[in-house]
């Protein structure tokens, strides 16, 4: 059975008051959604409260499923209004530009190297001060992909774009967000910091 067949079978099951279903379901997908809403928030409850409101939404539309492609890419398309307005809320409020170290822990792996991971920490703050600062789209896309591991068909089927379109800006928002960390870190020399212009999967 195909992956897009696996998709739909479960959610037939989910349709017909399937409980193991839609644990499965939750099981599956639980970990990537709340990803996606941790990277769009920064806050764990926030991004607790917005995964249960995907959930929901998933839940009530779940007849409009009829697997022509991934679930996943189905899941993101639902709930992106969702995620970008509480986007658009963290950056007038800048909580990108002034982001804590409980905020970037999620994304730092434990390590015996306290060093490195202070490294890895200043990244992840200047990554997200970068994507304040870059338009929305771009950013939205970057995210997705380098943060949150979607793959280009997925993003381009959730957002509705070409993957051609998908490439080209995730290489914009890439190559701007480099350029953004390279002014906040010119007079810092040829060091650790002046050398991260590049792509955002550096970061994480």
């Amino acid at each position: 059975m195909s992956g897009h067949e696996n998709d739909t079978n479960l959610v037939d099951r989910c349709r017909q008051g399937n409980d193991e279903a839609w644990r499965e379901l939750v099981d599956r997908f639980g970990q990537k959604i709340y990803s996606v809403a941790y990277h769009f928030t920064l806050k764990r409850e926030d991004a607790e409260e917005l995964s249960q409101e995907i959930f929901l939404k998933i839940f009530e539309n779940l007849h409009r499923y009829d697997g022509g492609f991934p679930l996943i890419a189905w899941i993101v398309s639902l709930s992106r209004n969702l995620c970008i307005d509480r986007y658009r809320r963290s950056k007038r409020e800048k909580s990108f530009r002034f982001v804590s170290d409980d905020a970037v822990a999620p994304m730092l792996t434990s390590g015996d190297d306290p060093a490195a991971e202070v490294i890895r920490r200043e990244r992840a703050k200047m990554l997200f001060a970068a994507l304040s600062e870059i338009p929305e789209d771009l950013a939205e896309i970057l995210v997705l992909r380098d943060l949150d591991g979607l793959a280009y068909e997925e993003i381009g089927r959730a957002l509705e774009l070409p993957n051609g379109t998908v490439k080209s800006r995730l290489f914009r928002a890439r190559a701007e967000v480099a350029r953004k960390i390279r002014e906040r870190h010119e007079s810092s020399g040829p060091g650790a910091f002046a050398t991260l212009a590049v792509a955002a999967g550096a970061f994480v």
